[in-house]
């Protein structure tokens, strides 16, 4: 969302949107082979393309494929780089009790850089329906998560599923990298980096999981920020990086935590990223003071609506939330959004449908209007 106020706060996305009935039922037909791949990709193009129409309508300056095409968000982007495939297991556990009936990462060689991903088509795709009218921006998972699975793959012991456990930082930072010049030269200056682990580092089951899997946290920590700046190191200076953190789809990170906010602390000023999407819980408004540790001239993202459940918070305490980020962040460096990507699991159950997405983006541009006027 523009506005003629420069101090005026921007409404935004995390990435994904929920599909419309058309495309759920075209999914359906294409499990049970009623409609050939190329009708299939012909249906996904037309809502993908009326969706980016309706985001630059809403007002959305920085707009998305809404990840339409997505089947998990963080494996579809790995699968794409070389030395990695998916595997399929049906029966057992893995590390950390995951139900059974997994697709799990295989590691064929080591994790490199594929001129052929096909997120860069995606992406080109994406800029052609813009046609100039906004900003697009890629998402994909942070390159910490990866090390990070593979961590918890191996339990702690990088030699049982990596071929070269000591350039595992390279390999991943050198793979992200190749990536990411290979999308600025096609146009994106808008990179979103989404990461879970950084928002349950602090959870008292999976510290003490990892613990009993022989894995410091501090040390995790420390990692996450190694791998990321590697990857970010020497990009052009008008990408634009977003950290997005989160805990799950339905939960936000324990910011009143002690050892949380230690964590935070380090991201915030270590990591060389130009915006954070951090989400809040809109009814304790108190945690927003976390802000106090952003650096001077980062972007502060504030998720302040639950993009997993359809209910209309109150704008008015949006309103006071961003109050309370004002006090450390100015409204300029600001923007608003929903806590979560729409496209969450278990959505009949959270009782959204399409419109709610569109109605909780329009709750935070009347937040923002308000805002705009006390500017």
């Amino acid at each position: 969302m523009n506005s003629s106020n420069p101090q005026s706060p921007r409404v935004g996305i995390v990435g994904s949107f929920l599909p419309p009935e058309e495309l759920e039922h075209a999914i359906e037909q294409k499990k049970r082979g009623e409609i050939s791949p190329e009708e299939f990709a012909r249906i996904e193009d037309e809502v993908i393309d009326r969706l980016i129409d309706r985001e630059i309508a809403e007002g959305l300056t920085i707009v998305t494929d809404g990840e339409m095409r997505r089947k998990s968000w963080d494996r579809d982007f790995w699968e794409g780089l070389d030395g990695i495939e998916r595997n399929r297991i049906d029966t057992g556990h893995i590390y950390q009790d995951e139900p059974t009936r997994r697709d799990l990462l295989h590691f064929t060689g080591r994790v490199a850089y594929n001129p052929e991903h096909p997120f860069f088509d995606k992406f080109s795709h994406l800029l052609e329906i813009a046609k100039g009218r906004a900003e697009v921006r890629q998402t994909m998972p942070s390159p910490g998560e990866l090390y990070v699975r593979l961590l918890l793959l191996s339990n702690g012991d990088l030699s049982k599923v990596y071929p070269s456990p000591e350039t595992i930082f390279d390999d991943i930072a050198e793979a992200y990298r190749g990536t990411l010049d290979e999308l600025y030269r096609r146009g994106c200056r808008h990179v979103q980096f989404d990461s879970s682990m950084w928002g349950r580092l602090s959870d008292p089951y999976v510290e003490r999981t990892l613990l009993l899997g022989g894995l410091d946290p501090d040390q995790i920590t420390s990692d996450l920020i190694k791998v990321l700046n590697l990857t970010l190191n020497g990009r052009p200076s008008d990408l634009e990086v977003t950290l997005s953190i989160a805990a799950d789809e339905t939960k936000i990170p324990r910011w009143n935590d002690e050892r949380e906010q230690t964590r935070l602390k380090e991201m915030l000023t270590e990591v060389d990223a130009n915006s954070f999407l951090l989400p809040f819980d809109i009814n304790s408004p108190a945690q927003l003071d976390i802000l106090s540790l952003l650096p001077e001239g980062k972007r502060a993202i504030l998720g302040l609506v639950d993009g997993s459940v359809p209910g209309l918070e109150n704008v008015d305490d949006i309103v006071d939330c961003v109050r309370v980020a004002m006090r450390h962040v100015p409204l300029s460096l600001i923007s608003l959004s929903p806590t979560c990507g729409f496209k969450v699991r278990d959505r009949e159950r959270q009782g959204l449908n399409y419109e709610s997405q569109w109605s909780k983006i329009n709750l935070l541009k009347q937040a923002a209007l308000i805002l705009n006027g006390e500017a």
